[in-house]
């Protein structure tokens, strides 16, 4: 349920109240229990509306968090090639990059490992959880 129909029974639980105060003294206890019966029911309606609202509201909350974390993350990052360096705030690139391609695919961030020129080799970043390279 939803909040519109949260609202709808509460509004037909108002119907029903506004019956019942306008019933007359000599009516049979069959239609009182009967009207009753339908005030419960939409009183329980109204309630489990509006606690699902309640759960989607937080739902919504936490991820409006989540996306904002990530906003402020990627703005402290700078794509070279391939690898992504994590900035301070005066743009100046701290430690070793990390994986892009983990980044996007994985959302995670493991850091490439330097490895210097050697006779087989030219320089090049390696990362150890997908296994790409890419040249200095």
């Amino acid at each position: 349920m939803d909040i519109m129909a949260g609202l709808s029974a509460i509004s037909e639980t108002l119907k029903i109240t506004k019956e019942l105060r306008a019933i007359d003294k000599n009516i049979d206890t069959a239609e009182w229990k009967l009207r009753l019966s339908e005030l419960i029911d939409k009183l329980l309606e109204a309630k489990e509306s509006l606690i699902d609202a309640k759960t989607t509201e937080a739902d919504l909350k936490e991820q409006i968090s989540n996306l904002v974390a990530k906003a402020i993350e990627t703005a402290h990052l700078e794509d070279d090639r391939g690898r992504l360096y994590e900035i301070d705030e005066l743009g100046k690139r701290i430690g070793e990059p990390f994986c892009n391609l983990c980044y996007v695919k994985e959302d995670k961030k493991f850091r490439m490992i330097y490895h210097p020129l050697s006779e087989y080799t030219e320089p090049h970043y390696w990362c150890e959880n997908c296994k790409t390279t890419k040249d200095d």
